[in-house]
């Protein structure tokens, strides 16, 4: 009789981070800071004098079956900004599917900005997101999340794999936005469907909530005015639900979207990026 090998247990990458500020004698000071596994957080100096989180995951990359935790505070009037050292690279899984969440919570009077660098998803990856954000009702939080469905620079064809990401925020506890993207399968076909993407390979979702949602929608709308933050490579355009900014961007290719992104959120949060986006 044939014995059957025992199954090969592979290294998986796990990774948790915390970081939370609050607003103490005049200034933002740091409350907590956790870290475990693959997951660090830094906190660089900055000149605008509101604190920068960069997050990174030192395995360089994830794929099936990893799992990366990142969770941000704000309290009460304090202003924080949250980015990654870098793009998160999805690389093909051979089994399982890696998964990432992102806990956000925001004080009285707090601003976060969670403006993390792109997500490239690679043949044959799989990755499920999960974002939930929990803010008082005088916060100001703006979300960005930017996917890339291989580098067309890079010569990377992109033929099957599997994303999905998941946003619920809530204001003083209720529901107020949620959404969810799903592509699995056969992603080259996704991408090219006129009622998907038409074509685009880099696309970015920004959500921005704040106690004037109405002035919110006008600056964007201004920003992304043609000559500014946009080019004629780059499509966007910013509509308001509920008292939620809701900014759609599709690029071919995820240099002119990145482009575009940081233009447009240099001038609409009137603050510079993280120093990590000029890298």
């Amino acid at each position: 009789m044939q014995m059957l090998s025992p199954p090969v247990l592979l290294q998986r990458a796990r990774g948790r981070a915390e970081v939370a500020f609050s607003h103490r004698d005049g200034a933002v000071r740091l409350d907590r800071l956790y870290q475990l596994g693959c997951a660090k957080a830094l906190l660089p100096r900055t000149l605008h004098g509101a604190p920068d989180v960069v997050l990174i995951n030192t395995s360089g990359g994830l794929t099936g079956d990893d799992r990366l935790d990142y969770a941000l505070g704000a309290g009460p009037g304090a202003r924080v900004a949250a980015t990654t050292q870098a793009a998160e690279r999805i690389y093909r899984a051979s089994f399982g599917t890696a998964r990432t969440t992102v806990r956000l919570t925001l004080g009285a009077g707090a601003t976060l900005d969670w403006l993390p660098q792109e997500t490239i998803l690679f043949d044959g990856g799989r990755i499920e997101r999960r974002l939930d954000a929990d803010m008082a009702e005088t916060a100001t939080m703006t979300v960005l999340e930017t996917l890339v469905l291989g580098r067309a620079a890079m010569g990377e064809a992109l033929a099957t794999g599997h994303y999905a990401d998941h946003w619920r925020i809530r204001r003083d506890g209720r529901l107020i936005h949620a959404e969810a993207l799903r592509l699995t399968g056969d992603l080259a076909a996704a991408a090219a469907g006129r009622a998907t993407f038409g074509g685009a390979r880099a696309l970015a979702t920004l959500v921005h909530i704040a106690p004037d949602p109405e002035a919110a929608l006008a600056r964007a709308r201004a920003v992304l005015a043609p000559g500014r933050a946009a080019s004629h490579a780059v499509e966007a355009a910013a509509s308001l639900r509920a008292g939620v900014v809701i900014l759609r961007f599709l690029a071919p290719d995820h240099a002119p979207l990145r482009r575009a992104l940081a233009a447009f959120l240099t001038a609409f949060r009137d603050a510079p990026l993280p120093r990590v986006w000029s890298l």
